[in-house]
């Protein structure tokens, strides 16, 4: 709701400043008083709680999509997944470990927290393309 009131307000859907403009609805001025002594501080806290999440979204899409357009190329066969029971863009955010074969350099293990498509979900033992960031190899995109 916010978004598409921030995004007639501005021309622009900026999910960043949409998340920043209801931090500080939430929290500042007027507003912030009002929803306090409606809702109550634990609600509040909640809803701040929830904001938080969306930041971590938020700036795991950033990273992914930095990752995807200027990261080290790469093929990783997967050792073991977990779903954490995140979404982003409606596709699942899991933890992967994945024996990485880089095309320049050595063999690696890493694990790494990453959103995958949800009809190619990878499953131990598969081969996928990825793209990762050679100062924390952590940090990858499924491609």
């Amino acid at each position: 709701m916010l978004g598409k009131k921030f995004e007639k307000k501005t021309g622009k859907e900026d999910p960043q400043e949409a998340l920043d403009a209801s931090r500080k609805m939430l929290n500042t001025g007027f507003m912030a008083g009002f929803t306090k002594t409606v809702f109550g501080k634990d609600d509040i806290n909640r809803m701040n709680g929830d904001l938080d999440k969306l930041q971590a979204a938020v700036d795991m899409q950033k990273s992914g999509q930095w990752i995807a357009q200027s990261g080290m190329d790469a093929t990783a066969e997967v050792l073991s997944i977990q779903d954490t029971g995140s979404l982003i863009n409606m596709n699942p955010v899991v933890i992967l470990q994945l024996k990485v074969q880089p095309v320049v350099g050595a063999e690696f293990t890493t694990t790494a927290q990453t959103m995958v498509s949800k009809i190619a979900i990878p499953r131990v033992g598969d081969k996928i393309k990825i793209k990762y960031n050679p100062a924390n190899p952590s940090q990858l995109a499924v491609l």
